[in-house]
């Protein structure tokens, strides 16, 4: 039977070790459905977060979890770390943005033996599993959550935590890196991709777990976040979902449960044409807040970006129906600042609309800074070929393609965009209510001064 530690890296906004023994505290959904996975197929898994305890490794087969571009360079970092101790070891990265690097940007980041944990067959071989792996949708986590030690469970659920519940998205917004319709770099062709639901009874099984230990340690409500894309896309699988929720607390009786989750405009629009009581048996089994992709103010901005469904007044609609109609409350998720697409006067307009959703209908601003390349969004395969070789020249840098940085010249070359952009995102962040706190980017054009005082900004900084 193989052996493996699966690490958590501690956040690249948390301090040292020295300075706090927490990082970002959040229960690592994903790296738990690899581990439930492997351990389905008799491996022997060990689970680390770097979070809440430093890593000492048992194996010498390490796989890491990268939530994002800026877990790159954390992860490249471990790896030199752990290689002056022992260098024949065999490292597993895995991550949605895994899945964005070519196989040659891969190799040069992560050296010529490292291995793409998505890739089941890659991942078998290493670990010498001789049968297929479970579908992540078929597989309780419930194994998992048993390797995970109280004290360490009780941090997680006394915060939000995430809930896998579906993947995929068959929108394809051409800033984002999740799994979603795109179009294949070679062929041109457009794949279509459909939201996968996981299976109901392995989702209340897992549910049930969770609110039996958070009353182990007299945490009185649980919330989560949902996977989902786009809440609203399958209507008759969110359905079942929310009849699942309901069922859980219908067994644990007075025990509080809410969550949250994204959506489309459109698909929220058309849930509440033909099956308005799917959002209200959502609402019912705890459904609070919904993140809208709003993602600017213009038809001019919404065909480029390859969201033409969304217009003014659907927004308009959306968060004034979610808020008045359904008690949920709206958030903005404002992706703006796209080079080559967003003027002064639409920077405005954004910055206009959200303050005025904030004051009519109590919404959340969320606003984000769009990155025209990251890995897996349709900038990084094409067009962009300089930028992405300073990227890997300079890992450290990846940081700087998190939604939440403020522009920089690598992302935003054009002197009058990074500036505006970078004015208008600090003030909406300045808008009572906002939840996103901005970070400075980390550039190879810095000087180590720079660089210092640039972590020095974002330390502890985590996005919602």
């Amino acid at each position: 039977m193989s052996d493996i530690d699966l690490i958590q890296p501690r956040h690249n906004c948390a301090p040292s070790f020295e300075e706090s023994r927490l990082g970002h505290v959040y229960m690592p959904t994903s790296l738990l459905t690899a581990a439930a996975r492997l351990l389905a197929c008799n491996v022997n898994v060990k689970i680390h977060d770097e979070n809440i305890t430093p890593f000492v490794p048992t194996s010498n087969i390490i796989g890491m979890n990268l939530l994002g571009a800026p877990y790159i360079p954390v992860a490249i970092n471990t790896q030199h770390a752990l290689d002056k101790e022992a260098a024949s070891r065999t490292y597993i990265l895995g991550g949605q943005v895994v899945n964005g690097l070519l196989p040659y940007q891969f190799r040069r980041l992560f050296g010529s033996q490292a291995i793409n944990g998505n890739n089941d067959k890659e991942l078998a071989h290493a670990l010498g599993i001789k049968k297929d792996l479970p579908l992540p949708e078929k597989t309780s986590l419930i194994s998992a959550y048993r390797l995970i030690s109280d004290d360490h469970m009780q941090k997680y659920l006394s915060g939000e935590f995430g809930l896998y519940v579906s993947q995929g998205c068959k929108f394809a917004c051409d800033f984002c890196a999740a799994a979603r319709t795109f179009r294949d770099p070679v062929t041109g062709i457009m794949k279509k991709v459909q939201e996968i639901y996981r299976d109901a009874e392995m989702m209340h099984a897992d549910m049930q777990y969770l609110i039996q230990k958070a009353r182990q340690f007299y945490i009185q409500s649980i919330q989560f976040y949902m996977s989902n894309l786009d809440v609203f896309q399958t209507q008759s699988a969110l359905h079942q979902f929310a009849q699942v929720v309901q069922s859980v607390r219908r067994q644990n009786s007075g025990y509080a449960v809410n969550f949250r989750g994204l959506a489309t405009v459109e698909s929220f629009l058309q849930a509440r044409k033909s099956a308005p009581q799917t959002i209200e048996s959502l609402v019912d089994a705890g459904f609070n807040t919904v993140g809208f992709g709003v993602d600017g103010m213009t038809p001019q901005v919404w065909r480029a970006v390859n969201k033409g469904m969304n217009t003014k007044d659907k927004c308009l609609e959306a968060i004034r129906s979610a808020r008045k109609d359904f008690g949920i409350t709206p958030e903005i998720l404002m992706v703006f600042g796209h080079v080559g697409i967003d003027t002064p006067e639409t920077l405005e307009l954004a910055y206009e609309f959200t303050l005025d959703m904030v004051e009519k209908y109590g919404a959340v601003p969320r606003p984000h800074i769009a990155k025209s390349f990251i890995p897996g969004n349709n900038g990084w395969v094409s067009g962009h070929e300089k930028e992405i070789d300073i990227l890997l020249q300079h890992p450290e840098s990846f940081a700087a393609l998190d939604f939440t940085a403020l522009p920089s010249r690598l992302t935003h070359p054009g002197d009058e965009l990074r500036k505006l952009a970078s004015i208008y995102y600090r003030k909406i962040c300045e808008i009572p209510g906002n939840t996103t706190l901005y970070l400075e980017p980390i550039t190879p054009d810095m000087t180590p001064e720079q660089v210092h005082a640039a972590r020095l900004f974002n330390k502890r900084r985590y996005d919602r």
